[in-house]
């Protein structure tokens, strides 16, 4: 058992990198029209909206808000059906762009 440990441990990390990478894959795909998604983006908006590097860099944003604003009926955001799993690509993907 203690054998096992380490190499499920240590699959943790690809998995998450595997979902920024999709994160951004998403990002790219369907937000880079009304957000600016890249990571060397940090200053400056599109239509009014906020890049993705300052929502992230905001302390207000969280995974919770993330997804709030993913799902929320309002209309500047149209409503991209997205899976739970894509959300959570999404998500760790513009919380990986949080400067450290």
């Amino acid at each position: 058992m203690l054998a096992v440990l380490p190499a499920f441990l240590s699959l943790a990390p690809v998995a998450g990198a595997q979902d920024v990478v999709n994160g951004e894959a998403l990002a790219k795909r369907w937000c880079s029209s009304c957000h600016i998604v890249t990571a060397t983006a940090t200053k400056g908006e599109a239509n009014g909206l906020p890049s993705f590097p300052m929502l992230a860099a905001s302390p207000k944003t969280t995974e919770a808000s993330l997804r709030h604003a993913m799902t929320a009926t309002h209309s500047r955001m149209p409503d991209l059906s997205l899976t739970k799993q894509e959300q959570d690509n999404l998500i760790a993907y513009i919380l990986s762009l949080r400067p450290r």
